[in-house]
This record gives C-alpha cells, structure tokens and sequence, in this order.
C-alpha cells in the first residue's frame, strides 16, 4: 500500500468518512444537467415565436446568432464537465458559459423591458431563452467562497520577469 503525502494527511484524518471525500467527484452533476438542459433550451427558443409569428432568428439579426454560441458553449460544458480551458488556460468551459450567459440575459432582458417592437406581442420563445439564460448563469458560475484566496493572485517572479 502507498503512503499518502504529508500534505494529504491532514485532509484524510479531518474526514473520517471516506464516502465524504469521494461525494465531491459527482458533485457537480446536477449542475452539468442544468447546462446541459439550458443550452438546449436556448438553442430551441431560436426556433419558437418570440413576437407575433416571427421565431428568434427571424425576429433578430445578430444576436440570434450570440445565442446559439452560447448555447453550444453551454451544451460543451455539460458534456465535458467544464473544465477544459478556452483560449487560455485559466478560463474554463464553465466560465465562459457563465459569463456568456450572463450577458445573454442582459441582451433579452433589455430586449423585453425596452426595445421590443411597439405593438408586437412576446410570444413563449423569448421567455424560455431568458430563462435558459439564468438557469445557465446560476448552474455554471462558481459561487464558492474563496476561503482566505487573493482574488487577484500574485504571479511567480520568473513570470513577472517574463512580461518585462
């Protein structure tokens, strides 16, 4: 049998239960099918009637196609559980459909309270991307609280030297 590292030690002997430590691995799940489930959905709002008898991609010209990015940003987080970076190693799969929905609600918000057509009726569609886009925003962003972590961590001096 392998001995754990010191460093480990600590955490085993605080959780006396070995199911409390392995509980953390499908922690997440309920979470990926939220994604999952609201990148669908917003996927399938752009084919429903948003006003009158027109569908999303009908009713708008550019950002229907900003919600179907992110839509497949949050279809590709559920499948691969978020945590492959995009563009940069630090900013995962999750973070992007975090803030990718945040701003979709913003945009379909403002879109109902202020800029819709004058006459027009909002119809389901626009109503279920709004709400795929909190259920986006609340499953994949990463409430956590930091416990003592800088927010903004210093880099490694030989980094530092780097950017110079």
């Amino acid at each position: 049998m392998i001995a754990a590292p010191p460093c480990m030690l600590s955490s085993i002997e605080q959780h006396a239960d070995m199911t409390t430590l392995k509980s953390g691995m499908g922690e997440r799940a309920p979470l990926r099918l939220i994604i999952g489930g609201g990148g669908a959905v917003l996927i399938g709002s752009l084919f429903m009637p948003w006003a009158g008898d027109r569908s999303g991609w009908e009713f708008m010209t550019t950002t229907d196609v900003f919600f179907l990015i992110v839509g497949i940003i949050a279809l590709a987080a559920a499948i691969t559980g978020g945590h492959i970076g995009v563009f940069r190693p630090d900013v995962s799969l999750n973070a992007a459909a975090d803030l990718f929905s945040v701003v979709s609600s913003v945009l379909i918000a403002w879109l109902l309270i202020f800029d819709f057509p004058s006459g027009a009726s909002r119809e389901v569609g626009v109503f279920l991307a709004l709400a795929a886009s909190l259920a986006i925003a609340s499953a994949a962003g990463d409430y956590r609280v930091l416990h003592g972590a800088s927010w903004f961590p210093r880099l490694d001096s030989r980094e530092s030297a780097d950017v110079e």
